[in-house]
């Protein structure tokens, strides 16, 4: 009986610690790769894998059954909470720089940066063609 309820007061203990999370003290954590727009605004196409390494850094994925792609993922939060997430995907053919693409998957910051703009109004400008054509 007595170990019941010991067992029963552990679990309690536990179980209170997960009711009031935010006063425990969270550290804000960057993890991934910071890519910066006067990073990008250096890329250009045809380049080579070495100098794009040199202007990002090495990327946080490489697939091991697609060499022409790399992918530079940002995360970042705050007290635990997810405050920003950003994907760069870099497309090779040929070991040259063929594309990339900026994606800024979730901020609770408004998007400053001259790259978001372009893909905003990217996607505003698609939304206003399909629009017409219906």
């Amino acid at each position: 009986m007595v170990v019941k309820i010991i067992t029963l007061l552990a679990f309690l203990i536990l179980a209170g610690c997960s009711i009031i999370p935010h006063i425990l003290y969270k550290i804000d954590v960057q993890q991934g790769n910071v890519v910066t727009d006067e990073m990008l605004d250096k890329l250009k196409q045809d380049m080579t894998k070495s100098q794009v390494r040199f202007v990002l850094g090495s990327p946080l994925v490489v697939d091991a059954f697609r060499d022409d792609r790399w992918d530079y993922v940002y995360i970042q939060r705050e007290k635990g909470d997810l405050v920003e997430q950003k994907r760069l995907t870099i497309y090779f053919k040929d070991d040259r720089l063929m594309r990339f693409e900026n994606q800024m998957l979730y901020s609770i910051h408004p998007m400053d940066s001259a790259a978001s703009k372009s893909e905003i109004i990217i996607k505003e400008e698609m939304e206003t063609l399909s629009e017409d054509e219906q």
